[in-house]
């Protein structure tokens, strides 16, 4: 049965325990030796096993070259001492030779033949050929001991076949009785005794095999030459040793100095592209650390806000967000750290007092698996938000002459009406009851007089008035009733549908008034050549949203122009302003709602209104 020693096996187990160690009883399941066993080199273990918990190593590290590895890391462990003696064996070849019976016992029995290939003025060459009976795993362990041999002397590592090392050849003495010495011209000299004056008789030009039984270090045949150059053999010689050793390592100081400077270079140039791209962006870019202290801000924020960078980085970034809106840009400022966050709007004061509107994106800044901070990308929308205030007074004045046309119809109605009952009072000889049924049709006149006039002041009011809990369908309810008159003598029917108990949503009761009109009368205009006219108006509720439906039978809108609708100024009617749903979507997202179309074509149009409602509200923010 073919047997080897444990100290191999020790090493994996070494490694594992300062790599890996949850990997150990993976690693020794099953196996027929403990794991005190296994870590004692005078141990031996079948082939069968050293292969398995190869392969395991294999599998657990998922990569196939993991003896390798290890074996190149072998001078991290102490505890084997066969590398300290490898070190001196390898100095010098008369010493490999020495010392071969006493480092046989930590290898099965095999053959090593050591060759001196090539010896010129500036290299010379040995190799060993070993031949044994390993499996490919030990042949890779053994590879990367010899591998390790290069960094004892602080090389660069070297190909697994041909390994750079120090060794002083002019040591290689005396074996088998025969003398061998390297000459300072790097001639190897043999001879079978020295001369009356201790010089070599004779030359060899190619010397003799070293056939040395006892040891074992790799595959059944593995070949690794060795290879040294003249200049690296002064290293260890005695005379020079120190001056060359010196050289060489401020040279590599001077290497890794240049290595270090080019990547210095290319950092700074990225460094300098990153900053240039910052400073002169369009945008205001500003970082702010996990606390919310601005740590930078880009050449556009110093601009528009009037800060200098002195009076901005190191503050926290509220002590600039407007007073009114400093709660939620708190929130928003917490909700930025999630995987996901939604761009919003905050408002920023200058330092002159005045106002920016901006729209912020933000993104966290990732320190490994942390976030450290926020980049804040924000583009000033005030003006944009100055234009959409004028688009829609000026849809209010559009619709005060639709709207005066109006009043100005029902109410010379309802004077005529009063006015000809006053007649039938005062002309008439009639009873107390008729005419008290006379009267009260007057006073219904007059309510609906003062309800429509109410109305339209509600329509017209400033946008700075007061945010009120408003009943989405009590507010519909008056609208169609200052309407049905008007779309009866036109023929069209008006019907609603309104759910019930709906949460109230925080706004201008005006503005619902002004989204409804505008919706029924772009229903009108569309129904204008359909044989069947009604406008169905639905509310609902679901999920914290209350929805608004207004439904016409109109000419539908082609699906490319149901985007466009909401431009300003666009119109497919002669005399359309163009800004009839633009203002609406602008008073929606006011809101925070949302406004939608589904449309067929000859079928009609279905405009969708949402609102979040006020608990729902309340509750996301906190």
């Amino acid at each position: 049965m073919n047997e080897i020693s444990c100290r191999v096996v020790k090493t994996f187990l070494d490694y594992v325990k300062n790599t890996r160690p949850e990997f150990l009883p993976s690693l020794l399941e099953g196996i027929p030796h403990d794991h005190d066993y296994l870590s004692n080199p005078d141990h031996w273990i079948s082939w069968d096993v050293e292969r398995l918990l190869e392969e395991r190593l294999a599998d657990l590290y998922k990569d196939e070259m993991i003896m390798f590895k290890i074996g190149r890391s072998i001078l991290t462990y102490k505890s084997v001492g066969i590398v300290n003696i490898l070190f001196n064996l390898f100095m010098t070849p008369e010493r490999l030779i020495r010392y071969t019976p006493r480092i046989a016992q930590y290898f099965t029995r095999d053959v090593v033949t050591i060759n001196v290939i090539e010896t010129t003025r500036e290299s010379a060459t040995i190799e060993l050929k070993i031949k044994g009976r390993q499996t490919r795993g030990a042949c890779l362990y053994n590879q990367g001991m010899y591998s390790v041999f290069t960094e004892l002397f602080g090389l660069e590592p070297a190909e697994v076949s041909e390994v750079q090392c120090v060794v002083p050849l002019n040591e290689i003495g005396r074996y088998n009785g025969r003398y061998y010495r390297i000459e300072e011209d790097m001639r190897v000299l043999e001879s079978d005794r020295p001369d009356r004056n201790g010089r070599i008789a004779g030359t060899a030009e190619k010397p003799g095999a070293f056939r040395i039984n006892g040891i074992t270090f790799g595959a059944p045949s593995c070949i690794y030459r060795l290879k040294w150059e003249n200049k690296i053999i002064k290293l260890v010689r005695k005379s020079a040793g120190k001056k060359q050793a010196l050289n060489d390592a401020l040279q590599h100081l001077e290497d890794n100095h240049r290595k270090l400077q080019g990547a210095y270079e290319r950092l700074w140039k990225s460094e300098a592209n990153y900053r240039n791209l910052m400073e002169n962006a369009s945008d205001i870019i500003c970082f702010v650390d996990s606390a919310g202290i601005i740590t930078s801000l880009n050449r556009k924020g110093l601009e528009l806000s009037g800060y200098t960078t002195d009076e901005m980085v190191g503050q926290h970034f509220l002590g600039f967000v407007d007073e009114e809106y400093r709660r939620e840009a708190f929130l928003r400022f917490r909700r930025a750290f999630r995987p996901s966050s939604d761009p919003f709007e905050m408002v920023v004061r200058t330092k002159d007092s005045g106002l920016l509107i901006l729209s912020v994106n933000s993104n966290p800044v990732q320190e490994g698996r942390d976030a450290v901070g926020l980049m804040i990308i924000a583009r000033d929308i005030t003006k944009e938000r100055e234009i959409g205030v004028r688009l829609i007074e000026a849809e209010r004045f559009a619709a005060k002459g639709m709207v005066a046309a109006e009043i100005a119809h029902e109410i010379n109605n309802s004077l005529a009406n009063i006015e000809t009952a006053l007649f039938i009072v005062n002309s008439l000889k009639t009873d107390a009851k008729y005419k008290q049924d006379i009267f009260k049709d007057m006073y219904e006149e007059i309510e609906r007089m003062s309800g429509i006039v109410k109305g339209i002041l509600e329509v017209y009011r400033s946008d700075d008035a007061i945010l009120q809990s408003v009943d989405l369908n009590t507010e519909t309810k008056k609208v169609i009733n200052m309407t049905r008159r008007r779309l009866d003598g036109k023929a069209i029917s008006i019907v609603s549908s309104l759910t019930p108990d709906l949460q109230s949503i925080p706004c201008n009761p005006g503005h619902i008034k002004q989204v409804l009109l505008n919706l029924i009368k772009n229903a009108e205009e569309a129904m204008a050549s359909s044989s069947r006219k009604l406008i169905e108006i639905n509310t609902s509720q679901d999920n914290g949203t209350v929805r608004l439906a207004v439904k016409d039978t109109g000419c539908g809108i082609p699906e490319p122009m149901r985007e466009k609708v909401f431009s300003p100024l666009y119109t497919s009617k002669a005399e359309g302003s163009g800004f009839g749903l633009s203002v609406c979507r602008q008073i929606v997202r006011k809101y925070s709602g949302t406004i939608s179309i589904e449309s067929e074509v000859d079928k009609g149009t279905t405009v969708v209104v949402s609102f979040p409602v006020k608990d729902h509200a309340e509750h996301t923010d906190s």
